[in-house]
């Protein structure tokens, strides 16, 4: 956020606009799921030990996935993992300002 209000207002201190704060949450909610191919990996492995294959560890398993499915499978489910990610963002931290600011307001 301080980063939108410097490049958009000039100051850190700026309010930002309803839809500028949207704007924030769809990029943090994005920037969120940086952890996509670790979490293929260890979804991977649980589900190899749970089929009773031998451990590979972490970089065993990124490196069968890439074998497997190539760089594009360290990132499969990423697109569910971003609107998710958006609306956690949206819902918990844009809304939950919305939801302060109005009732700061209609119980002055």
């Amino acid at each position: 956020r301080s980063t939108v209000k410097h490049y958009l207002h000039g100051s850190q201190e700026a309010q930002l606009t309803k839809p500028q704060e949207v704007l924030c949450g769809v990029i943090g909610g994005t920037l969120s799921t940086w952890n996509q191919p670790f979490e293929v990996s260890r979804i991977q492995m649980q589900a190899a030990a749970m089929a009773g294959e031998p451990q590979r560890g972490l970089i065993g398993t990124m490196n069968l996935v890439v074998k497997e499915q190539g760089v594009a499978g360290l990132f499969k489910g990423i697109v569910p993992r971003i609107g998710l990610g958006i609306w956690q963002t949206l819902f918990m931290v844009v809304g939950a300002r919305t939801i302060k600011e109005y009732t700061r307001e209609r119980f002055k």
